[in-house]
């Protein structure tokens, strides 16, 4: 095989090779808003799962008043009202638990997947 033949398949492997390493960048989960709703002595859905910067808004659709309070001290919505709701934004990926102060059987969890700190590419 003449030098030249070696050279040009030398710099198509190289071309190639980094080609594939550019396609396989990490990419982020795009934040979203999820809905859940606090009625007859339980949250729903349950467990929530979200990745990291997504919402999580909590509607009381009881008749008598709740609230959402992290295991960890993260968030506390105070006093949820009948017809109102709490909404918390999620800025790191873990596992969050959490009860109803006025109901302490009223558990829950949230599921936060993804990085919080910025992707290096």
């Amino acid at each position: 095989m003449s030098s030249g033949i070696r050279m040009m398949f030398a710099m198509s492997f190289l071309a190639a090779a980094m080609a594939c390493g550019k396609a396989s960048s990490p990419t982020t989960p795009t934040p979203t808003t999820v809905n859940a709703t606090i009625m007859s002595g339980a949250f729903t859905p349950n467990p929530i799962d979200i990745s990291v910067g997504s919402t999580v808004v909590w509607m009381n659709t009881d008749n008598t008043a709740h609230s959402v309070v992290s295991d960890s001290g993260a968030f506390s919505s105070g006093t949820i009202a009948p017809g109102g709701r709490y909404s918390y934004a999620f800025p790191s990926a873990r596992t969050f638990g959490y009860h109803d102060s006025f109901n302490p059987n009223m558990k829950g969890t949230v599921n936060v997947a993804g990085s919080s700190s910025p992707s290096p590419y």
